[in-house]
């Protein structure tokens, strides 16, 4: 019995060398096609551009260039151009990374490593691919690399955010490109419409480029929406002869209960609209003979400034058939 037992771990010991083996034998191989990659970026010199080795398994990635001195400069991708990685790199991971010597870049939130001249180009690549299989959790045979050399200047183009190895430095054409030295995570806070006149000044043109289309297709189904997110105006040719509008009221959206105060209903009534009933919705008529495509533009704009609070938070969303 004791001999069997001993016979079985000697089995099992030789089977968890065999696949440490393969797997180290795999590691070797991704080494060699990265060492490869990272000396053809530092022998090959083209006039104005600078060469980029990029180590890449899906959206992880790890990119590097020769810097004027002669050191490598490698980014690891991290969560803020890439927020899928957020789930890859959980707070253990970013810790093992700042073991492993990288640190995190704010301007990209990408992680950074700087290997000083004298570091050997398969010890680097050795280092990426450990960086990649211990906190990524990328399997070395699944690596792949490419080179490319990106015009030399002090903020080159990047992949957007959220796209395929966003905040990857690119010039690929074909990809949408930042430029910039930095990204700003926080978007900026639109400017605040300051008067229903403004908005009219603003945004009256294209509405009554809809109006007008509304006016020269009456006599078939056409329609336009105005919806500012937390409220809608509807309109549509009746007839020929006018055409007809909804402005959304709380029957149809519990949320306008607290937009459309007393004081608020009173601007609609006093922009001629009749309270549901007829529909679900406040409602107008605007005969096409009396009122021009300008007029109930900046009719529906001021509604919707008034009596909506829509102040420019995010832009109208137009709608049609």
């Amino acid at each position: 019995m004791r001999i069997h037992c001993l016979g079985l771990g000697i089995l099992l010991t030789l089977s968890v060398s065999c696949a440490a083996a393969e797997r180290d034998g795999k590691s070797d191989r991704a080494i060699d096609r990265i060492d490869g990659a990272l000396d053809t970026i530092t022998k090959t010199v083209r006039p104005g551009r600078v060469g980029y080795a990029t180590v890449y398994d899906g959206s992880k990635y790890i990119q590097c260039r020769r810097l004027p001195d002669n050191a490598m400069r490698c980014e690891a991708a991290g969560s803020v151009m890439q927020p899928s990685l957020g789930a890859v790199l959980t707070r253990e991971r970013t810790d093992a990374l700042a073991t492993l010597g990288w640190r995190l870049n704010p301007a990209f939130g990408n992680y950074v490593r700087i290997f000083p001249a004298d570091v050997p180009t398969k010890e680097i690549a050795a280092q990426i691919v450990r960086t990649l299989d211990e906190v990524y959790g990328s399997n070395p045979t699944d690596l792949e690399r490419a080179t490319a050399f990106v015009e030399d200047v002090p903020c080159p183009p990047r992949n957007t955010r959220a796209q395929s190895l966003g905040g990857l430095v690119n010039d690929d054409p074909s990809m949408r490109r930042i430029r910039t030295c930095a990204y700003d995570a926080a978007p900026a806070e639109p400017d605040k419409i300051e008067s229903a006149a403004a908005l009219v000044a603003n945004s009256g043109a294209t509405i009554a480029a809809e109006i007008a289309r509304l006016r020269a297709n009456a006599k078939r189904h056409v329609f336009v929406i105005v919806d500012t997110g937390t409220g809608y105006v509807q309109c549509g040719p009746e007839s020929p002869q006018a055409l007809y509008c909804e402005a959304q009221s709380p029957q149809s959206s519990a949320a306008l209960a607290s937009v459309i105060t007393p004081a608020r209903l009173e601007r609609l009534h006093a922009l001629g609209y009749a309270d549901p009933g007829r529909a679900t919705n406040y409602w107008k008529r605007y005969p096409f003979d009396r009122y021009s495509d300008a007029a109930i533009a900046a009719e529906i704009l001021t509604l919707l400034y008034d009596v909506y609070d829509y102040v420019g938070a995010a832009p109208l969303d137009i709608k049609t058939e």
